[in-house]
């Protein structure tokens, strides 16, 4: 059975409750800050640019700023935050640009929504000057070195995750296979957060459109989750619950022989 895709347009607008400030995700912000550095005025293109928050927080580096999502909705959000990004709707996998004119092609928490992950690593590298860099930053749920409540509460979102998400050492044979040089992989942030209790739903990630995990539920199996956590926490008497999010940011990286 094909997974669902999301319908980003229905949930632009309340995207961004995730992030309760802008200074949010800092550790993922400055890799890519770091990686655009290192070239003098680059180019540079946001493949799932989202909302917009990572793109324009290059704007002090370089005007060449360019954002791609397949959402309207998504789009608007981002020329709202930041009316000089150069924007346009397309497919991650057949990219709508020319060859060889940036120096950096990257996505943070969108790999997971293409269609096929060797075809988007493949137009990240026709689209790369020689060398570039492509930078894939993201989670990666079968490393099982991550820990989040979603998981145990919400049916069937660990599995689903599984399907969508590329592994590592599948992104590095991904990247190997088009040619770029040598990828590597780090850690760049470890999003670790313990709420007790009640105090867990008002927290940003567990509401229904905060992220494509519990927007792709059904409001039937939504519900069902918050009713699973709400009687666990009214059976847990002699001290609050405990629920722990646990999560590795990694940044894969491949770069484009000169």
């Amino acid at each position: 059975m094909p997974l669902q895709k999301l319908n980003y347009d229905r949930i632009a607008a309340d995207y961004n409750q995730r992030y309760p400030s802008e200074a949010e995700r800092k550790d993922v912000a400055q890799a890519v800050f770091s990686l655009a550095s290192r070239v003098t005025n680059p180019h540079v293109l946001e493949v799932g640019v989202g909302t917009g928050r990572w793109l324009a927080a290059l704007r002090s580096l370089t005007p060449h700023l360019f954002g791609l999502d397949f959402s309207l909705g998504m789009l608007a959000q981002s020329q709202a935050r930041d009316s000089s990004l150069r924007l346009m709707r397309g497919s991650a996998t057949r990219l709508p640009l020319e060859s060889t004119r940036f120096d950096l092609v990257y996505c943070v928490d969108a790999i997971h929504h293409f269609v096929d992950t060797s075809a988007f690593v493949s137009e990240a590298f026709r689209l790369l000057k020689p060398g570039g860099t492509l930078a894939v930053i993201g989670a990666d749920p079968h490393s099982g070195a991550d820990e989040w409540y979603i998981y145990n509460y919400f049916e069937g979102v660990l599995a689903t995750d599984l399907k969508r998400y590329p592994s590592v050492p599948a992104l590095h044979a991904a990247m190997q296979a088009v040619g770029f040089s040598q990828p590597e992989t780090r850690q760049v942030e470890n999003i670790l957060n313990i709420h007790h209790g009640r105090d867990v739903l008002t927290e940003p990630y567990i509401k229904k459109n905060s992220s494509s995990q519990l927007a792709l539920l059904s409001d039937a199996v939504y519900d069902a989750g918050i009713e699973k956590i709400e009687t666990e926490i009214s059976k847990a008497r002699d001290e609050p619950l405990t629920f722990c999010t646990d999560l590795h940011v990694l940044m894969t990286m491949g770069v484009k022989e000169k």
